[in-house]
C-alpha cells in the first residue's frame, strides 16, 4: 500500500493568534525603571509598547545589561514581543 503524502500546510485553530503587525522593529524597545514594591526598591527592564517585565533585579547593573543586549539585538520583534511565559507580568 502506498504511503500517502502530508501536506506541510499549517493548521490554523481558533484562538491561535498571529504576530501583530504593527509592531516593527523600531517601535519595540527596552527601558530600566526603579520601582517601589513591599517597601523594597528594585529595578525592572521593561518592554514598550507592550509594557512586559522581563526582569526585576536590586542592582540597576544586572537590569541594564538586559535592557542593552535587548535594545541591541531585538530577538522578540518577529513574535511581537516576548512570549508571554517568559515575562514576568505586565505593568
Amino acid at each position: 500500500m502506498p504511503r500517502k503524502k502530508g501536506s506541510n500546510r499549517t493548521r490554523r485553530f481558533p484562538g491561535d493568534k498571529k504576530p501583530g503587525d504593527s509592531i516593527s522593529k523600531h517601535k519595540l524597545f527596552y527601558e530600566t525603571k526603579l520601582s517601589k514594591h513591599k517597601g523594597q526598591m528594585r529595578w525592572l527592564c521593561i518592554e514598550r509598547p507592550t509594557g512586559s517585565i522581563l526582569c526585576t533585579s536590586a542592582f540597576e547593573e544586572d537590569a541594564k545589561k538586559i535592557t542593552d543586549f535587548q535594545n541591541k539585538h531585538k530577538q522578540w520583534v518577529h513574535n511581537g514581543g516576548v512570549v508571554k511565559f517568559l515575562t514576568q507580568g505586565k505593568i
